[in-house]
């Protein structure tokens, strides 16, 4: 499914966005959200039965129990490693997620676990992570970069196919981009959430021509560059008040930094007033753990600090003042 090109000559003028090479490893299938990879891995393998971690978002567990999936749960530890006491039958399968692309090592350490064959990661957090050798990899460009949907998949399985159908509705998620690009984002809230909320609607296709485009247009480079050199700093000053045991070093370009504070701070709705707009990762979370548990205490007190390509590091400075931290 190869990028169409514009042979016209002449008439009206487009939008001037630039060409990179998107990197694309051999053989990646692209698709219209990471919801559809997951769907299109498990219909592809026939699966019946996966194992989900409890902390991850209803977009996961509804893309396995929409094609009638089975779905159990286990839970994370403190380092976000998988239950140890979790065996998988032959005829079944786990998805391990890269937390905020934090958590490489959880994944190389559930391979020596897992047959690799069993085993889907969720890199939807963790665009820059290489493809795991599992049996899929999964990833969510639209965390990363401006873009209306779209996902990616990486499988060496010959039942996994790229889908013949590319969506054609793209173009219809694109009000709250441009209206990011001249009004406030206060402004394009709303229709953020109705495109996120059409994408959870759409059915498994590929990607669209716009969306593949536009990832064509994308500085991979620069906005890894940016995030490692944002993470490594907010770390460096945070890392004391941190609850979350963190690996950080120079390769890191995460979706943002996981802060569970051991101190007092500004709270979500706080920094929120102060147009700092941290996101929960995901209230949903609270009706499948226990109260008191890591991950109710992730979902209920976790600060995840932006950290991405547009900003610099007076923006991290202004976000540190911005914590209070006492």
């Amino acid at each position: 499914m190869g990028f169409i090109k514009d042979s016209a000559i002449g008439g009206y003028q487009g939008l001037e966005l630039p060409v990179y090479d998107a990197n694309f490893a051999q053989g990646v299938i692209k698709t219209n959200s990471a919801r559809s990879a997951i769907k299109l891995v498990l219909s592809s393998i026939e699966a019946k039965k996966v194992w989900l971690p409890a902390y991850t978002c209803d977009a996961v567990v509804e893309a396995a129990s929409d094609i009638g999936v089975t779905v159990e749960f286990y839970k994370v530890d403190s380092s976000f490693d998988v239950d140890p006491a979790l065996q998988l039958k032959e005829d079944e399968f786990i998805l391990i997620v890269d937390y905020f692309g934090l958590c490489g090592e959880v994944v190389q350490g559930s391979k020596s676990r897992f047959d690799h064959r069993q085993m889907i990661v969720d890199c939807s957090q963790a665009y820059f992570a290489e493809p795991a050798g599992s049996l899929a990899t999964i990833y969510s460009p639209r965390k990363f970069f401006g873009l209306p949907d779209g996902g990616l998949l990486y499988s060496n399985d010959t039942r996994i196919k790229q889908p013949e159908q590319r969506d054609n509705t793209s173009e219809s998620r694109v009000a709250h981009l441009i209206n990011r690009l001249t009004n406030s984002p206060e402004e394009a809230y709303q229709q953020y959430l109705e495109a996120e909320q059409a994408i959870s609607n759409l059915p498994a296709q590929g990607m669209s021509c716009l969306t593949e485009r536009l990832l064509q247009s994308v500085d991979y480079e620069r906005a890894r560059t940016a995030r490692a050199k944002n993470v490594l700093y907010l770390h460096e000053l945070l890392s004391q008040y941190n609850q979350l045991n963190l690996k950080i070093d120079e390769s890191a370009a995460p979706l943002c930094y996981p802060f569970l504070t051991n101190v007092k701070t500004a709270s979500k709705a706080e920094l929120i007033s102060q147009r700092v707009f941290v996101p929960t990762y995901w209230p949903e979370v609270l009706n499948r753990v226990e109260e008191g548990s890591f991950e109710w205490n992730l979902v209920t007190n976790g600060l995840f600090l932006p950290c991405d390509q547009r900003y610099n590091e007076d923006d991290m400075d202004r976000l540190i003042s911005l914590l209070a931290i006492k």
